[in-house]
C-alpha cells in the first residue's frame, strides 16, 4: 500500500522513545531541476528521520523499493515564506536536496529535528576528526532505486473504472514500451543519477523506432479507412495524414510540458516542422531529383494549393513570433486557443476548396 493509505498529508508521527519523526513532504525531482522549471518538479514522500540519519520513501505502491538514503549534511538553508528546506550536501559534486513541507507546523518540527540531526554529525565529525560527514556503506533492508515515477505496467490501485478498464486493454503496448525501452530516470540508494550513455541512448533509439512504427501504423490503418469512405487524397492529407504524422510530436510536447519541462515542449513543435520541411521533405525531393531524374530539371510538380499553404505556413509563424515578442517570451493560455482557431479555420479553407470553392 502506499503510504497515504495510513496517513494523512498533515499527519506528524513522534516516537519519543526512539527520539524519531515522521511525516509526509515534497521532494524536487532532480531531473525537473536540470528544466530549470518549477511546474510539477514535486513529489510527495514520506519521511523518517531519527537521531543519526534521514530517509524517505515515494507515495507509491512498493514503496520500500524506492528508498532514498540522505547525506550527513552540516548546512540547512531555509525560505520560511515557501516552506521550502535545503539540505547543503557535504559533497559539492553530488546534489542538494530541496523539501517542502505541508503547512508551518510541520516545517517548524521537520527544522528542528534536523538541526538536531546536523549538530550530532558535526559533534560526531569533532570527536573523530574528520572534515566531510561519514555515509552509511551498508544500505539498509529494502533500499534500492529511485525513479520517482509511477512504472507502466504498475497496476493503478487508486484508478477508476475507466482507468482500470483502458489499463487492461493497452497493457500489451504499455508493457512493450516498458521492457523494451530503458528507464533513464533511476537515482542511487544516495539520490544521486547512475544511468549512463549508453543507456539513455539506447532509449533514445527504442523511442524514435515506436515513433516511427507507431506513426506510420497509424497513418496507413487512417488512409485505408479513408479510401473504404471514399474521402478525396487531398483531404486526407489535409487532416488525417498531417494529424497522424504529428500526433507524436504532439505527445511528446505535452508530456514534456506536464512534467515541467516547457522549453522542451515548445522547442520540440519547432523543430518538429523545420525537420519535417527541411529534412522529411527536403531530403527525399534532392534525391530524386538528383539520382531519379538522372540530375534533369523536374518539371512536373503541380503547384495544388502549395504555393497558398507555404504563405499560410509563413503568416503563422510570424504571428508566433510576434505574440512572443509582445509577452516576453510567455505563453499564455488565450496564445493556444488563439492558434486551434486559426487551424480549424485552415481545415475550413482548405476543405471547402476541395468540395466547395
Amino acid at each position: 500500500e502506499k503510504p497515504s493509505h495510513d496517513h494523512g498529508l498533515y499527519d506528524i508521527q513522534i516516537n519519543s522513545y526512539e527520539e524519531s519523526l515522521s511525516c509526509f513532504l515534497w521532494q524536487r525531482s532532480y531531473f525537473y531541476d536540470k528544466a530549470r522549471f518549477g511546474a510539477h518538479g514535486w513529489h510527495l514522500r514520506w519521511f523518517n528521520m531519527t537521531p543519526d540519519k534521514i530517509y524517505s520513501v515515494p507515495d507509491r505502491v512498493n514503496s520500500d523499493r524506492h528508498k532514498i538514503r540522505y547525506p550527513a549534511y552540516t548546512e540547512i538553508v531555509v525560505d520560511e515564506k515557501r516552506h521550502i528546506i535545503k539540505l547543503i550536501n557535504p559533497d559539492p559534486k553530488k546534489r542538494n536536496f530541496y523539501l517542502m513541507a505541508p503547512s508551518e507546523e510541520i516545517m517548524e518540527k521537520v527544522l528542528k529535528k534536523m538541526t538536531d540531526i546536523m549538530a550530532a554529525h558535526i559533534k560526531q565529525n569533532e570527536e573523530s576528526g574528520s572534515v566531510v560527514p561519514a555515509l552509511e556503506d551498508t544500505p539498509e533492508e529494502g533500499e534500492g532505486l529511485n525513479d520517482d515515477f509511477e512504472s507502466l505496467i504498475d497496476f493503478p490501485v487508486d484508478g477508476s473504472l475507466v482507468t482500470i478498464f483502458f489499463f487492461i486493454i493497452l497493457y500489451p503496448f504499455a508493457a512493450l514500451m516498458h521492457f523494451t525501452v530503458p528507464d533513464v530516470r533511476t537515482l542511487d540508494i544516495e539520490g544521486n543519477p547512475n544511468s549512463t550513455l549508453g543507456k539513455a541512448s539506447l532509449a533514445c533509439f527504442s523511442c524514435l523506432i515506436w515513433l516511427i512504427v507507431g506513426s506510420y501504423a497509424m497513418v496507413a490503418s487512417l488512409e485505408a479507412l479513408a479510401g473504404l469512405m471514399d474521402i478525396p487524397d487531398a483531404v486526407v492529407g489535409y487532416t488525417v495524414s498531417a494529424a497522424g504524422t504529428s500526433l507524436p510530436n504532439y505527445v511528446a510536447s505535452a508530456v514534456a510540458a506536464r512534467n515541467g519541462f516547457g522549453n522542451m515542449a515548445v522547442s520540440n513543435a519547432l523543430g518538429s516542422n523545420t525537420f519535417n520541411i527541411m529534412v522529411a521533405l527536403g531530403l527525399p525531393w534532392l534525391l530524386y531529383t538528383s539520382f531519379g531524374t538522372g540530375f534533369e530539371p523536374y518539371n512536373e510538380l503541380r503547384n495544388e494549393g502549395i504555393t497558398e499553404g507555404v504563405l499560410i505556413l509563413a503568416a503563422v509563424l510570424l504571428l508566433l513570433v510576434l505574440l512572443l515578442l509582445q509577452s516576453g517570451f510567455v505563453l499564455h493560455i488565450w496564445h493556444g486557443h488563439l492558434f486551434v482557431a486559426c487551424y480549424i479555420a485552415y481545415l475550413v479553407y482548405v476543405i471547402g476548396g476541395v468540395y466547395w470553392w
